[in-house]
């Protein structure tokens, strides 16, 4: 399996060389880099690297790694939203099922955490055996009503749509076995379901008895770690529990979330892509993720330069814009398929990509809503794109509309760290069309709040993904049960639910033609591009092992014998 991803990430790379372009995925977006389009002169040439050096192995476990987080807007506590952030740390702190070692694994290769064993009952419903003795970093025993309760608050609190899309029942038989039936059979279901890198369970009986103090600074956690230290927006450090209950027996299928490579885990928050590689130059830092634009201080003809370790990896994340399809808003675009076609034309993502600072190497331009390293993504799409760049056409679409330039104001949603060269982008190109544009840019936490109102906006530019197949991420955005008003941009259409459900659960190319093509006929969206990330450390790590979402899982890194951490 690690020849087939080495060979996928491979041909992602020949992709991104020969493809036209690429913009920056929600870890890129999520950045805070302000890189100007100046800067996207191409880098060195990219090509594959497992972020792997030779050296003599540190015999256990070592001090401490301080690592750059590139956003500083996340949640700590066990149901905390979605953030570019959080997915570096949540595993650290919360345990699941099963960890999935990387992008796309199958059922077969899940490594098995807090389950035991799982056995098929039939098509839909399957039977876990957990642990025995499992318990979180306050003593309470975790048993499988404690699971369950979990998985419901992550549906629930945390937005997570793949409980939330696809459980139809979970029953606990007894302390240590339960059911988990399934909604309906599709590639990636189960899999999602078990080893979501955004879930993981705590004690019922802790949480509801808890302060909201205690569930953000000091949660009982069921993840190898606990957290010894924060401050909201600017530093958070963990430390491995001496007494974890799953100790690493080092097999080969031990979970990765589950390992204490490290003692403390110092998390730092630098937005800033320039800061970042300062911080790496000055050793003030032993990891992070660095922007494309960056890279050619680490990295170049191929291999690293210096005493660097360079990782290059990703794919499972694209940055798109989505338009408001609710009747009953007040947006201009909801009942207008005009002016919608007039925006998804007006918008170039090369464009956007170079405003990221990423370049024609190290990324491309993702032509459907999802990117090339999910199943089911048909590079022919790459060829005819359905809403290609073509300002003239955004023009007679406006005009189509019956409006008059300027007429139609439109507010665009984005976030604060976006920068201001990817806003300017976007602006310049709608008013270019004909449309007013009222700029909308928050923090993650307003971001988050207003994405899921219809009455905030008209446009958003957001960060999207699946965890395998592209047809899981279609069932993310579109599937109503996974929103309160309909889906990622408020859709209220039988078909499109039908036809995403039908790809989904089938995977069969021509279903998945079927659902992408009525997705464009709606003009509902478009998928703007993809880059690589860029992960790199100092040479004392010998394996910069990467999560199943292409981030850094410190705890699991391999370091050399003569491994330091920056003071």
């Amino acid at each position: 399996m690690k020849k087939l991803f080495n060979t996928a990430l491979s041909a992602l790379l020949a992709l991104s060389l020969a493809a036209c372009g690429s913009g920056e995925s929600a870890a890129g977006t999520e950045s805070g880099s302000s890189t100007t389009a100046a800067s996207s002169e191409p880098v060195a040439t990219v090509a594959a690297t497992e972020g792997k050096t030779e050296g003599e192995k540190a015999a256990g476990q070592v001090d401490k790694i301080t690592v750059a987080l590139t956003n500083n807007s996340f949640e700590t506590g066990p149901f905390g939203k979605p953030s570019g952030a959080r997915d570096w740390f949540n595993t650290n702190l919360y345990a699941t099922l099963y960890y999935a070692p990387y992008f796309g694994a199958t059922i077969d290769e899940l490594q098995p955490w807090v389950a035991k064993s799982m056995t098929k009952i039939d098509d839909l419903t399957y039977e876990f055996e957990i642990r025995d003795n499992v318990v979180d970093s306050k003593g309470n025993k975790i048993t499988t009503e404690d699971i369950i309760w979990s998985m419901e608050q992550l549906a629930k609190v945390a937005e997570d749509t793949t409980i939330a899309n696809n459980v139809e029942s979970m029953e606990a038989i007894d302390d240590t076995h339960m059911r988990i039936k399934l909604k309906f059979l599709g590639e990636g279901v189960l899999e999602g379901v078990i080893a979501g890198y955004r879930q993981g369970y705590v004690s019922k009986s802790w949480y509801e008895s808890a302060s909201d103090d205690e569930k953000v600074n000091n949660p009982a956690t069921t993840g190898p770690y606990v957290i010894t230290s924060y401050t909201p927006s600017a530093q958070l450090v963990l430390e491995a529990k001496d007494d974890y209950w799953l100790k690493d027996d080092g097999s080969e299928d031990f979970p990765n979330g589950a390992k204490q490579n490290v003692k403390v885990i110092n998390y730092t928050c630098i937005t800033e892509a320039a800061m970042r590689s300062i911080a790496l130059e000055n050793k003030e830092i032993d990891v992070t993720q660095v922007a494309a634009s960056e890279l050619k201080r680490f990295y170049e003809n191929g291999a690293a330069i210096g005493d660097w370790n360079v990782l290059i990896n990703g794919g499972n994340m694209y940055s798109a814009i989505f338009l408001n399809m609710d009747e009953n808003s007040t947006s201009p675009l909801a009942t207008d398929e005009n002016l919608r076609k007039a925006v998804l034309y007006s918008i170039n993502p090369e464009d956007i990509l170079f405003a990221t600072g990423a370049n024609l190497t190290t990324g491309k331009v993702v032509n459907s809503l999802g990117t090339p390293s999910m199943s089911g993504y048909n590079t022919a799409w790459d060829d005819n794109p359905a809403y290609g760049y073509d300002p003239a056409k955004a023009k007679e679409c406006y005009e189509a509309s019956g409006h008059k330039p300027g007429e139609v104001t439109v507010r665009f949603l984005s976030r604060t760290t976006t920068g201001d060269s990817v806003h300017s982008v976007f602006l310049a190109q709608l008013q270019e069309a004909g449309f007013n544009v009222e700029l909308l840019d928050f923090d993650q936490a307003l971001f988050n709040q207003y994405k899921f109102d219809s009455t905030q906006w008209d446009i958003i530019y957001d960060s999207k993904g699946a965890s395998g197949p592209i047809t899981s991420g279609w069932d993310n955005l579109f599937n109503p049960a996974g929103y309160s008003n309909g889906s990622v941009c408020f859709t209220h259409d039988d078909k499109l639910v039908e036809l995403v459900q039908k790809a989904f659960q089938s995977g069969d190319a021509a279903d998945i033609e079927e659902a992408n093509t009525y997705i464009n006929e709606l003009a509902l969206g478009k998928g703007i591009s993809m880059s690589l990330k860029f992960t790199v450390g100092q040479s004392g790590i010998l394996e910069l092992t990467p999560t199943s979402c292409f981030n850094p899982c410190v705890n699991a890194y391999v370091f050399a014998a003569d491994y330091k951490s920056v003071k």
